[in-house]
């Protein structure tokens, strides 16, 4: 996967949880976000808890992102 592919994902789930949080929470902007990151990471463990493998493929798609 590109760095260019990276970049839109990120930049899409960004907008869309910013969508969310204006429409419908209205809480301010940065405290929506970590809000809506700390619910879908709650989701990912409850899947992950209950048979679902998500952790595998987001960990592979984390390590092909540079952070530093």
């Amino acid at each position: 996967m590109s760095i260019f592919n990276i970049i839109a994902i990120i930049l899409v789930a960004a907008a869309i949880a910013s969508y969310i949080n204006y429409r419908f929470i209205k809480l301010p902007a940065t405290i929506g976000l970590m809000v809506i990151g700390l619910f879908m990471s709650l989701a990912m463990v409850t899947l992950n808890f209950l048979g679902m493998d998500i952790q595998e493929p987001a960990e592979k798609f984390l390590e092909q992102v540079d952070f530093g």
